[in-house]
């Protein structure tokens, strides 16, 4: 078939409502252009590593950004990864007018349905628990006034959210007061799943989360020693009782 007859074909198509060529081009680069916007942003996150990502993911995540966040397409890569981390949740200790005691446990898929509300309190507490800065450091107030303003801002935020949610908690249920407490729930390890048989929901699984890191002594020094202990450190266990 002749180059002429091909336009004349062509051109009776464009006039039966049909797409040009041109159109066609344009359009299927367009749609390549959005799957690879789709897949650029789990590729750089498969691919990265301790040392940072992948060099050949880079390029083309960054010139797509604008696209990419625009559209909202890097918005759970983070979250639901293959190795998640542990969740957190609040438990909320309530003492009511008689002076009893009531604890409650946010989210509590058992007592919260719809899902949709167990889902809204799983991410109230996780924005809590992201949201935790330790009380300002005595030393550090005396020796950097200024690193201890910012800290004390950080705090502080954390703070009015950690009493607004109390407050909450406390009109609602009609307790006289209410205290929150957040609780990390961790993943048990491969020998606790299949050899331990330890179900998802085992006590052991829980801890409470200090508010403010507890000051250690110093161990004593040995002649074997060959460094210092810290003074610090947080201490938590999965054994630990609530009061």
């Amino acid at each position: 078939m002749s180059h002429s007859k091909q336009s004349d074909l062509a051109s009776r198509d464009v006039g039966r409502g049909g797409m040009s060529p041109t159109w066609k081009w344009v359009i299927s680069g367009l749609v390549m252009l959005h799957l690879l916007a789709v897949t650029a942003e789990p590729f750089r996150f498969f691919t990265r590593s301790a040392r940072g990502t992948s060099p050949a993911s880079d390029p083309v995540r960054w010139a797509l950004a604008p696209y990419i966040e625009l559209a909202y397409l890097n918005h759970g890569y983070f979250f639901f990864a293959p190795e998640p981390g542990p969740s957190h949740l609040m438990e909320c200790r309530l003492e009511m007018p008689d002076s009893s005691q009531v604890s409650l446990m946010f989210p509590d898929k058992r007592k919260q349905r719809p899902r949709l509300l167990y889902h809204r309190h799983f991410m109230l507490a996780e924005f809590l628990n992201q949201l935790h800065v330790f009380p300002v450091d005595a030393a550090v107030a005396r020796e950097d006034p200024s690193r201890a303003e910012a800290w004390q801002s950080e705090r502080s935020v954390f703070e009015r959210v950690r009493d607004s949610m109390s407050h909450h908690v406390a009109t609602k249920f009609g307790a006289s007061s209410a205290r929150i407490e957040r609780v990390e729930h961790r993943l048990p390890s491969d020998d606790e799943v299949f050899r331990q048989r330890l179900p998802l929901d085992s006590p052991t699984l829980y801890v409470t989360l200090p508010d403010a890191l507890e000051t250690l002594p110093l161990a004593p020094a040995t002649e074997e020693a060959t460094f210092s202990a810290p003074s610090a450190a947080i201490r938590g266990s999965a054994n630990e009782e609530l009061p």
